[in-house]
């Protein structure tokens, strides 16, 4: 349940909603609740095997079939922040495709494909998603367990909290799960034959994970620069009905301009195995990812 292109992204960031000139001087004390969202472009490559249909030939999807790199897609997230919880949903769309001379010789489902033979391939997928984030450890605030007093870590919190209202350094780990729904759809056609087969599944998941979120603020020091966020997110689970796992990573870093705009630059993985009777495609879409950071 992993990862460049401008774009449109909205950063997950309950810490920097210190109103300016009224800022929480402690941190994680006297934070409002925060919207945040995300829009950008991913540019994946699918990657992995299909064998389709009874008796078919495995073929490395990004070699054999015409799938080709993937085309720029939209991948996206959103999140409200009250307290230690994040409430959001993400998903992505993207496609692919190509025509090009077979170097393998087999079956994809129906279609009979000869060495030589020109084919053209193409994918598409979509995931939509739902996401509860819990920040276990947060060792810079004012309680850096859920189950510590409040102004157990006060000293430490108000160090870390910048003269701006924005955190000089702050630390957040957080238990994820969620779930989805993904679709596939792939397809084959042999233009020497006229012949074409489709793969085509939809799946959904439920799934468990773990995220590190890193703010760094620069209070000035830095021109047009306000901070810097690193952050990595990663889940897994099973696939229903296929009972196949599913594995989610992000990652990146964004340039925040100040309190409402930055840049952020990162990579996705998304990896998948489907499987309908006798056919299977066990494959991954993988690649960067860019934007641009606003918050609310």
């Amino acid at each position: 349940m992993v990862t460049l292109i401008v774009a449109c992204v909205l950063s997950a960031d309950p810490g920097a909603f210190a109103e300016t000139g009224a800022a929480a001087r402690t941190l994680g004390v006297g934070e409002r609740v925060g919207v945040t969202g995300e829009v950008g472009v991913w540019v994946p490559r699918l990657t992995g095997t299909a064998q389709v249909g009874t008796g078919g030939t495995q073929f490395q999807l990004n070699e054999d079939l015409g799938v080709g790199e993937g085309n720029a897609g939209i991948a996206g997230e959103f999140g409200v922040w009250v307290d230690r919880w994040r409430f959001g949903g993400m998903g992505f769309a993207v496609n692919g495709g190509e025509t090009q001379s077979a170097d393998v010789a087999g079956t994809f489902g129906g279609t009979a494909i000869a060495v030589g033979d020109t084919i053209t391939g193409s994918f598409s997928a979509w995931m939509a998603g739902a996401e509860v984030g819990y920040v276990l450890w947060r060792p810079m605030a004012d309680e850096p367990w859920p189950w510590d007093a409040s102004g157990g870590n006060r000293d430490a919190a108000t160090k870390a909290m910048g003269s701006d209202g924005y955190p000089r350094f702050d630390v957040r780990v957080l238990l994820l799960g969620g779930g989805l729904a993904f679709h596939y759809d792939q397809q084959l056609t042999n233009q020497a034959t006229g012949s074409s087969s489709t793969f085509d599944r939809t799946v959904a998941c439920i799934y468990g994970g773990a995220g590190l979120d890193v703010q760094i603020g620069f209070e000035g020091r830095v021109p047009l620069l306000r901070g810097v966020r690193i952050y990595a997110n990663a889940g897994a689970g099973p696939s229903i009905p296929d009972l196949e796992t599913v594995w989610m990573v992000r990652v990146g870093f964004a340039f925040l301009i100040d309190d409402s705009i930055g840049a952020e630059f990162g990579y996705r993985l998304f990896d998948f195995d489907l499987v309908d009777g006798p056919s299977e495609v066990d494959g991954g879409l993988r690649g960067l990812f860019g934007g641009v950071t606003i918050r609310f």
